[in-house]
């Protein structure tokens, strides 16, 4: 993995540095987006406002669980999802990471989480691959903050750890936007006590046909391909749909997070994340979406609006959630040039209160 000529790996570290002994919730269920946001910043030229993002941010959070009962190489299975356990995941990564290197241990687990990749709204899945780029980017051997950021994401990842209906393999015979417009929606008035976005994607085992709308789609067998395609349907839905705005954002900053990592992740293993990406993606739009009225079409007489200009209005409005899509829409713009992703980071930022 090349590295990216807005990283900063001195403002990375001593941002983490920073962040060390804060958990990885807070006020109940919110993520700690500091690790990520961060890296984001910096990638959109905002490495210099940084140290005040910090002051701003780490008053709301909360400190890190300790180590009271370690998970073992036996016995993991039956620890995944138990929040309380993020002390002990932690601890378990730490030790993995030192005994066999982050490489070897990401190969290992990410088949093991991948199934359960809707863990705290994908946050698990997010702050593990931004982990994972800059530790890629880093020369060996990496440093120690950047190998206890990857276990922290992991270990998010597995105490979070959610599973969605069906397992999809790509294979369909419709095209993406008619997946999309074909998936059964989830009742919106189902109620459920359960928090946030995980709570209501855990509604979705009550709707009739998901797992075979799922399968409907048959992508190219391109992984990068794939993602492109389906991190610009996302974009467009964003678009389209002022409401639910966060869940929207993880629509496209989830598949573009596998995306930034897919170099590092072994071709067996890519098909199944890409697969997963397609389950999250669909997962929200069957939970959160109305009832089908047709996929958006391309958007005309539409000012686009400069790359440079998206970075600057992302870093003067601050909320982690802008900063991290703003960063995620115009890495996958370089990569594509669609347009529509420039679209979709200008119509998300409105809908956030900033954090200045």
């Amino acid at each position: 993995m090349t590295a990216d000529v807005r990283s900063d790996p001195q403002t990375m570290l001593t941002a983490l540095e920073r962040l060390q002994g804060t958990g990885v919730e807070f006020a109940g269920f919110l993520a700690n987006h500091g690790p990520m946001a961060v890296d984001a910043m910096i990638r959109i030229g905002g490495a210099d406002r940084v140290p005040a993002w910090l002051d701003a941010y780490l008053p709301r959070l909360e400190p890190a669980d300790l180590s009271r009962h370690p998970v073992t190489h036996a016995d993991w299975a039956a620890h995944l999802g138990r929040l309380e356990r993020v002390g002990d995941w932690t601890a378990y990564f730490e030790r993995a990471i030192v005994e066999s290197g982050w490489r070897a241990v990401l190969a290992r687990w990410l088949p093991r989480l991948l199934p359960g990749a809707a863990a705290s709204a994908t946050h698990g899945l997010l702050r593990t691959a931004h982990a994972v780029r800059n530790a890629a980017e880093a020369a060996e051997p990496t440093a120690p903050l950047l190998d206890r950021e990857i276990a922290a994401g992991l270990a998010f990842w597995a105490a979070r750890y959610q599973r969605l209906p069906g397992t999809p393999g790509l294979h369909g015979d419709r095209r993406l936007t008619e997946a999309i417009d074909r998936l059964p929606r989830l009742d919106p008035n189902a109620h459920t006590d359960a928090p946030g976005i995980g709570g209501r994607l855990d509604l979705l085992w009550s709707v009739d046909g998901l797992p075979d709308a799922l399968d409907a789609w048959g992508s190219s067998i391109d992984p990068v391909a794939t993602l492109d395609e389906l991190i610009g349907q996302a974009a467009r839905l964003l678009i389209d749909h002022p409401e639910p705005a966060i869940a929207l954002c993880h629509a496209v900053t989830a598949p573009a997070a596998i995306r930034m990592i897919l170099p590092v992740v072994s071709p067996d293993q890519q098909a199944i994340a890409v697969a997963t990406c397609w389950q999250l993606v669909g997962a929200i739009v069957a939970a959160f979406l109305p009832a089908a009225r047709g996929v958006p079409a391309e958007l005309v007489d539409v000012d686009v609006p400069s790359v440079p200009a998206l970075e600057a209005a992302a870093l003067d409005h601050g909320d982690e959630h802008v900063i991290k899509l703003t960063e995620a829409c115009i890495r996958q713009y370089h990569h594509t040039t669609d347009a529509q992703l420039l679209v979709a980071a200008e119509a998300f930022r409105p809908r956030i209160p900033p954090l200045w």
